[in-house]
């Protein structure tokens, strides 16, 4: 079997991504798979061969500012971006799987709506709205785990731990009133931190009408401890538009530890059902 292999690749902007996939001829299906805020595809060992001998394509992505991938994060940027890949190297007829983790599913909502609407959506531990994520890990008192992410893309992190020590950030008028975008932006780090919050959680992203109109297209995997969404959130959504979920025992926490082998699996299974 003849496959294309993907090695990176540049916008029509000039900004380097760092994507991986592998396009058989006669691909039947293609993989999407959406990484985490702040995460990288690498860190879910995809194993690639095992679906490309089954006829269906994998394109890895890591949006700007993930991974290696160069610039910073912004979703509708990234939803053009990853249409820009899949036109340069998958035909348009191929139905596509998108698997999206944390945020990753959230976003792989919003490409669906927005750009191609694919055949199947994975979502793994999803965040479907921002806001509510943060506001859950305040109370949960897990919100060090954002914080920690977020200022490994800093130097010095010292005003970012300040701004972030509560949830009063999170207030629109008061983010405004004290200018937390310019400030966060003068911090030397990857990527203008200010830039960065107020685009994904002032006012945030909420994918439940997304959420609504796939459905029927639509599997979620819980872990089976959470500590970045209400888990309660995302049942009463999936019972309201009846959405099958699956909760795996071996995820350890929000990032599935344990359980990315057994996840692969189940994927696989779900793409060679008939239908």
């Amino acid at each position: 079997m003849v496959v294309k292999t993907i090695q990176k690749f540049m916008t029509k902007d000039g900004v380097r991504l760092d994507i991986s996939g592998a396009v058989p001829e006669n691909a039947r299906t293609c993989l999407i798979v959406w990484p985490c805020m702040g995460g990288a595809v690498q860190m879910y060992r995809v194993p690639v061969e095992k679906f490309t001998d089954q006829g269906c394509a994998c394109i890895l992505y890591n949006p700007r500012g993930h991974g290696r991938s160069e610039g910073e994060l912004e979703i509708q940027t990234a939803l053009n971006d990853l249409d820009e890949i899949l036109q340069e190297n998958v035909p348009s007829a191929i139905p596509l799987v998108i698997v999206g983790h944390s945020a990753g599913a959230n976003a792989g909502l919003q490409f669906g709506v927005r750009c191609l609407p694919p055949k199947q959506f994975v979502l793994i531990a999803p965040v479907l709205d921002s806001r509510e994520s943060l506001f859950y890990m305040y109370q949960r008192k897990t919100i060090e785990e954002f914080v920690n992410i977020l200022c490994a893309y800093v130097q010095d992190d010292a005003l970012v731990r300040k701004v972030l020590v509560d949830d009063k950030w999170l207030d629109a008028d008061l983010w405004k009133a004290r200018h937390y975008r310019h400030l966060l932006d003068r911090v030397h780090a990857r990527m203008r931190i200010g830039t960065f919050l107020e685009r994904l959680f002032i006012p945030g992203h909420n994918a439940f009408a997304q959420l609504e109109r796939f459905s029927a297209q639509t599997r979620i995997f819980m872990a089976g401890e959470d500590t970045w969404y209400p888990a309660a959130t995302t049942r009463r959504l999936a019972d309201k538009y009846g959405i099958p979920v699956e909760t795996l025992p071996e995820a350890q926490n929000h990032f599935f530890t344990g359980a990315w082998d057994s996840m692969w699996t189940k994927i696989l299974n779900l793409i060679l059902l008939p239908g």
